[in-house]
């Protein structure tokens, strides 16, 4: 794992023995954001969450472990629906190796603040960063792509106003021909596991021929295609 940018070498170094607080600050929606640095990893946590954690960003690293992006284009286009500090561009990027152009869609200014200092300028790949909410930029803006990532919490709940059926109908209509897309929702207790399963079963699947809820041991990823994912027999 190289060094992130302006942390020094020992601080670097001592992340892999204690936690290395490197910055808090709040916003309009978001009343507690901290950047720290562990196991020389950035990390960015809310009140009640963890938002980004580098290549630990465990539930799209398990899943795209698992993904066959030889169902995309070479140089695939993504819409990232929350931004964090881009883990996800940073899983595809650095973790899988592929060459991508992202546009990453951050309500909190905070955030993407943090996120233009800390992680992005590490990043090759081209991330156009776009400041409103999701649903707001899904009804506005009409390009489309090959695969879209939606990671949007606030604290540790997904916003009410992406739950519903017209989230997901312009989600597809997004969606290029052939393309992916995931939706992340919380599965780490039994309220949270049972209300995901719920959204899958009577939102997110009936959207669908073949979708599919990828269980990553901490979240479920929504897949709305099964054949992007290439499990063991």
């Amino acid at each position: 794992m190289s060094k992130p940018a302006h942390i020094s070498r020992l601080r670097y170094w001592l992340s892999y023995l204690w936690e290395q607080r490197l910055e808090t600050t709040a916003s309009e929606y978001n009343a507690y954001l901290e950047v720290c640095l562990v196991h020389g990893r950035l990390q960015l946590v809310a009140e009640d969450a963890i938002y980004s954690f580098g290549d630990y960003y465990l539930n799209f690293r398990k899943l795209f472990e698992v993904f066959d992006f030889e169902r995309l284009p070479e140089r695939a286009s993504v819409l990232v629906l929350g931004l964090g500090l881009g883990s996800i561009p940073e899983l595809l990027e650095k973790h899988i190796g592929l060459e991508y152009s992202y546009v990453a869609v951050e309500i909190d200014a905070a955030i993407i603040d943090l996120a233009s200092r800390y992680s992005l300028p590490a990043l090759a790949s081209p991330v156009e960063v776009v400041e409103t909410d999701a649903l707001t930029f899904l009804q506005m803006d009409d390009r489309r792509f090959d695969l879209i990532c939606v990671d949007v919490f606030q604290n540790a709940h997904v916003p009410a106003h992406l739950d519903g059926k017209g989230f997901i109908e312009l989600c597809q209509e997004s969606l290029l021909p052939g393309g992916a897309l995931v939706y992340n929702r919380l599965a780490s207790s039994i309220p949270d596991r049972n209300a995901a399963r719920t959204y899958y079963e009577t939102t997110f699947a009936p959207a669908f021929p073949a979708p599919l809820l990828h269980d990553t041991g901490g979240n479920y990823l929504l897949i709305n295609d099964a054949g992007f994912i290439n499990l063991p027999a």
